[in-house]
C-alpha cells in the first residue's frame, strides 16, 4: 500500500501499478478497494468544481430512474463512491424512495461522501442507510430491493461481470436501471482505453447469456466522458432469481452475511450472524460487511 501511495502521489494510474505488482489482467476486489481509498474526496472536490454539470447528468439519470420508481420502493445504489451522483439524482426524482440503500468497497469513501449528501440529498437523506460491501457479495438479504441502481460502478469489473450481475439478480426483486460506459457504442479510442483499464463490454450480450431481459438500452446525452459513454441499461431479472418470495423489510431489517440469505441482527455495536457465528464491525456509524472484515465470536451470542 505504500508503494501505492507513492505512485498515487506521482500521477500514476494506480490500478494498473496493483495489476502489475499481483500479476493480475484484472481488477480484483482489493486492487478496486485500494484505488478508491487513495482517491477519497477527489470525486467531490470534481463535482462541487463542476457542478452544472454533475446537475445536467443526475437529472438526465434521475429522470429515467423515475420511470421504474414507485412512492414505496426501496432503491439500491451500488458503487455509491463519495454518494455525489446518488445525492443530486435523489435532489432530482419527482418523489423520495421508501428507503435507500448505498453501499461502496472503500469506508473512506462513504465517510467523506457523507457531509456531501447531507448539504445536496435533501430530505432523502433521512431515508439513506450507508453501508460498507463488495458487489460481489452484497450483504442483503434475498430480493430485499425493488430497484438496484449504478453509475459507472460495474466499470472496473470487466471479467466479472456476469458473477456481479447474477449477485444483483438476487438482492433485486423488480428492476435494475443501471448506467454503465458501453463498449459497443464507443469510439475506437475509447475502445482501446476501457481495454486498457480492464472495463466492462458487452452487457446487453452478459444480460441474455444468465436469462435476465433487457427492457431499454438508452445513452445518456450528459455523459461527462466521450471516451467513456455512458448508457442506461433497464434489466428484468431472470425468473429464477426469484426463487426466494419478496417478504416486506423493515429498514434495517435486511442485511445478511456477504452474499447470502443468512440474517445479521444488530448486536452490541456489531452485526452478527446467530447462523455462522461471524460477527462485521461498525466505524463511524458506518458497518462493514465484507467477508475480509468478519470477526469468528460464536460466544458474543451465547
Amino acid at each position: 500500500m505504500l508503494a501505492a501511495r507513492q505512485a498515487y502521489a506521482q500521477g500514476q494510474n494506480i490500478t494498473e501499478l496493483l495489476r502489475q505488482q499481483k500479476q493480475l489482467s484484472y481488477n480484483s476486489p482489493e486492487i478496486i478497494e485500494a484505488a478508491y481509498d487513495l482517491q477519497a474526496g477527489t470525486y467531490i472536490d470534481y463535482v462541487e468544481n463542476n457542478l452544472t454539470q454533475a446537475q445536467a447528468y443526475a437529472g438526465e439519470l434521475a429522470g429515467l430512474l423515475s420511470q421504474h420508481l414507485k412512492p414505496q420502493d426501496s432503491l439500491l445504489d451500488i458503487g455509491t463512491g463519495e454518494l455525489t451522483t446518488l445525492s443530486l439524482i435523489a435532489r432530482q426524482l419527482p418523489f423520495p424512495p421508501d428507503h435507500l440503500y448505498a453501499f461502496d468497497i472503500s469506508w473512506s469513501r462513504v465517510h467523506k461522501g457523507m457531509a456531501f449528501a447531507q448539504q445536496h440529498m435533501g430530505d432523502t437523506f433521512e431515508r439513506l442507510t450507508p453501508f460498507i460491501a463488495d458487489i460481489s457479495e452484497i450483504p442483503l438479504l434475498d430480493k430485499s430491493v425493488n430497484i438496484t441502481v449504478s453509475s459507472h460502478a460495474l466499470e472496473p469489473n470487466g471479467e466479472t461481470l456476469s458473477e456481479l450481475l447474477e449477485e444483483l439478480f438476487r438482492v433485486t426483486i423488480d428492476k435494475l436501471v443501471l448506467f454503465e460506459p458501453c463498449y459497443e457504442i464507443n469510439s475506437e479510442q475509447g475502445r482501446q482505453r476501457m481495454d486498457r483499464l480492464g472495463y466492462i463490454k458487452n452487457i446487453a450480450g452478459v444480460v441474455e447469456q444468465l436469462g435476465a431481459t433487457l427492457v431499454e438500452q438508452i445513452p445518456i446525452k450528459t455523459s461527462p466522458n466521450p471516451l467513456n459513454p455512458t448508457v442506461c441499461f433497464v434489466i428484468t431479472p431472470p425468473d429464477v432469481a426469484t426463487r426466494h418470495a419478496p417478504t416486506v423489510r423493515r429498514p434495517g431489517k435486511v442485511f445478511s452475511v456477504p452474499g447470502s440469505n443468512l440474517p445479521l441482527e444488530n448486536l452490541d455495536g456489531f452485526y452478527c450472524s446467530q447462523d455462522t457465528g461471524l460477527c462485521f464491525p461498525v466505524l463511524k456509524s458506518l458497518p462493514i460487511l465484507k467477508s475480509s472484515a468478519a470477526i469468528l465470536a460464536s460466544a458474543l451470542m451465547d
